[in-house]
């Protein structure tokens, strides 16, 4: 069974951070992904501990997502920041985490984390769009692993 840092292999990984870094050219909203061994507790919960971990709650438009996996309890969270939950509402983090999913359970890890981001994305780009004067990539792109 893979552990968090070979879950995805190195060209994956790039990938994973180049769609990072391309959404985030049009957007105030910062998307991380981050990768654990083990979650022995609710994936939801966990996640919220390590959006915290990450300052992920001290962005200033409040609309920063969290991808949270744990490979070996096969577990994962999405989370948003309370602005961006506001305007999307429960029934897209459902929707997009069954997506997900259904990527993982066909092995398509990197592709479902891609597209994953691609669709937040294209959500944080309409709703918060990239106001050069106020818009710093405040957060590492790269993936976390503990």
């Amino acid at each position: 069974m893979a552990s968090a840092k070979n879950f995805l292999k190195d060209d994956e990984k790039d990938a994973v951070v180049a769609a990072i870094r391309q959404v985030e050219l049009h957007t105030s909203g910062e998307i991380r992904v981050h990768i654990d061994d083990r979650c022995e507790q609710d994936a939801y919960q966990r996640a919220v501990t390590i959006f915290e971990h990450l300052n992920m709650d001290k962005m200033p438009f409040r609309n920063a997502v969290l991808i949270y996996i744990a490979v070996k309890d096969r577990k994962f969270s999405i989370i948003g920041d309370e602005a961006i939950h506001e305007r999307l509402g429960d029934g897209f983090w459902k929707e997009i985490s069954r997506q997900l999913h259904n990527d993982f359970e066909n092995y398509n890890f990197s592709i479902g984390i891609i597209n994953t981001i691609e669709t937040i994305g294209k959500e944080l780009i309409k709703y918060f769009p990239n106001i050069d004067e106020l818009d710093r990539n405040e957060l590492p792109d790269d993936i976390s692993f503990e």
